[in-house]
């Protein structure tokens, strides 16, 4: 493997983490709660609170929707982690601007722009709209944000998968340094709570739970529980971290992402596309099998079953730990991937295993663990899918073994 990498542009390491989702504004607080098994409960602060948080002048602030405050909060939380420059631009443009000519930016956000779009029109009745309007609605609104105020003068995209955004957005991120495009990119995605008129529509496709007591695997689960949130992740190759001092969290080892081309809701019962594609990333691996795999597990009925039904066909009794964090943080859409893959490269860190899943629907087939945790995990899988079909997965590993 590490001639593979060599050829392919070099190791690609994790070097800043933030997260916010409920009452947990810390990997460190996350990991806690997914170990107790507590729910991430709690609301995320007020919009004034996440401005003042990271130095936002009031002008800058009230020209941004919630979700580009709460990712400007989670990447200030990563950058500031990885020890990276104190200089910030503002928003509205005044001043003096610092810029990073190989620091690219891959942000998203799967519903923040609906979001804002309405409650902007329903304040207004479309009678007086801000300038600044278009800014919160657009695709871009969480790259273009994140970017001007950190200066990432790099390539910056932004991305939509629906539940697969988060996932999509740090194997692009891996693959743009590994491939010599950056020396640095920060991954980051966030989204509100659905408003009134996004929660019916979410309602309409049955992909929302009934009650709030659905959990992801559970016999009795319904669908998802949505929530508000926000991830971001710093990735660098190991030339630049190791140049600037840089501390790695962990490994971004590689990844992959296709689209199963089956349809616009619901998953390819067979699940040959996600399985394919885990095989092909997991071919890196010696033993072809990871000591941790996270689950995209949402509690819709359909997609839980693919996944299950595709490890248990892949491992078997083999089957390594298994995590399915959404029944902790709930469902923050766009930043559930990487909120998941914070929590993966916290447990990587520390050398340590969330407890398994609980009340498991034997329906779905799952050989589990004997419950009993294996040694520290140097390897984890994250599995990750989103309606309109695309399947993302990816390879992390801990910061201290060499490939």
């Amino acid at each position: 493997m590490a001639e593979r990498e060599r050829e392919r542009g070099g190791r690609v390491f994790v070097t800043g983490s933030g997260v916010l989702s409920g009452s947990s504004g810390s990997p460190r607080s996350l990991w806690d709660l997914a170990c107790s098994g507590s729910k991430s409960q709690g609301e995320i602060s007020g919009n004034g609170e996440l401005a003042a948080r990271i130095g936002l002048a009031s002008g800058d602030a009230s020209i941004l929707a919630r979700h580009q405050l709460l990712a400007l909060n989670v990447v200030e939380s990563a950058w500031s982690s990885a020890g990276l420059v104190k200089e910030r631009n503002r928003i509205r443009g005044e001043g003096t601007k610092h810029r990073h000519s190989r620091f690219g930016c891959i942000g998203g956000s799967s519903l923040g722009g609906l979001v804002a779009m309405e409650r902007d029109l329903e304040e207004t009745r479309g009678a007086k709209l801000s300038p600044y309007a278009i800014s919160r609605w657009r695709g871009n609104s969480v790259s273009a944000a994140v970017s001007l105020r950190h200066g990432l003068g790099g390539s910056v995209l932004s991305l939509n998968a629906a539940s697969a955004t988060g996932a999509q957005i740090l194997w692009m991120a891996g693959s743009m340094i590994r491939g010599g495009m950056a020396d640095l990119v920060v991954a980051v995605a966030a989204d509100p709570l659905p408003s009134e008129l996004v929660g019916k529509a979410l309602g309409r496709n049955g992909s929302v739970a009934r009650d709030a007591a659905s959990m992801p695997l559970a016999p009795g689960r319904s669908g998802m529980i949505p929530s508000e949130g926000a991830a971001c992740l710093i990735l660098e190759g190991e030339s630049h971290a190791t140049k600037r001092g840089g501390v790695p969290l962990a490994e971004w080892l590689g990844g992959g992402c296709l689209n199963e081309s089956y349809h616009l809701q619901a998953p390819d019962p067979a699940g040959s596309t996600l399985e394919n594609l885990i095989r092909d990333v997991l071919g890196e691996l010696p033993s072809s099998i990871p000591d941790w795999i996270s689950l995209h597990a949402t509690g819709t009925t359909r997609y839980d079953s693919v996944e299950a039904q595709v490890i248990q066909r892949l491992f078997g009794e083999r089957m390594p730990w298994v995590s399915a964090f959404k029944g902790i943080t709930g469902h923050a859409l766009s930043a559930s991937g990487l909120l998941e893959a914070a929590l993966l490269v916290e447990g990587l860190k520390r050398a340590e295993l969330p407890p398994l899943p609980m009340g498991i629907d034997e329906s779905l087939g799952l050989t589990l663990p004997d419950g009993k945790k294996p040694s520290a995990p140097n390897t984890a899988l994250q599995i990750a899918q989103g309606m309109g079909g695309d399947v993302v997965v990816n390879l992390l590993g801990a910061a201290s073994v060499q490939s």
